[in-house]
């Protein structure tokens, strides 16, 4: 069950970010119309320019961090999966040569074949998050986030909970005499 709670946390915390990322563009967006309109006065723009640009500064550094740890799970992932890609060759030489009887190969190639799947899946989904706060970085780095003389505000640690896939150890079987 923590593995399913590590899940969500890392999706909840991408969420989150792209929500508050979304929210503050808009802001910003609303904001530079006021000025363009002529609704407000240039000092007016300035007190809140500098604010949505220190909110979105930090949630651009939160998206770094999270990019950081799910780079890290995809290194994980990959050994988990070559790993289990090992283990399952193995099975299936032993069961061709005889050294594993059926009902042993049955049920280790299942095991090993859903947490396979399960690994391959989340590598997709990490993958497909971290292309997107990629593309949304490359993007807001084309824009000022910051007012003229203005230094860029540090942003607080994010706590990202990383994703541990659960596979059951195959267990050793020996081989049976015919």
């Amino acid at each position: 069950m923590s593995g399913v709670k590590k899940l969500i946390s890392w999706k909840y915390s991408f969420k989150r970010l792209n929500e508050e990322y979304e929210i503050s563009k808009k802001r910003k967006q609303a904001l530079d119309n006021l000025l363009n309109t002529g609704r407000i006065s240039r000092q007016t723009y300035d007190l809140f320019n500098s604010e949505i640009s220190e909110a979105i500064a930090e949630i651009e550094k939160q998206h770094r961090a999270l990019l950081e740890k799910m780079s890290l799970k995809v290194s994980e992932l990959e050994g988990q999966i070559r790993t289990l890609e090992m283990l399952l060759a193995n099975f299936e030489i032993q069961h061709v040569t005889g050294e594993v009887d059926e009902e042993a190969y049955q049920r280790e190639i299942g095991v090993l074949s859903v947490g396979l799947e399960t690994a391959r899946k989340e590598l997709g989904m990490i993958k497909e998050a971290m292309g997107q706060i990629s593309s949304s970085l490359e993007v807001s780095e084309g824009n000022i986030v910051q007012g003229e003389g203005e230094q860029p505000q540090e942003a607080p640690n994010v706590e990202v909970e990383v994703v541990e896939a659960k596979t059951e150890e195959p267990q050793q079987t020996t081989p049976t005499s015919a």
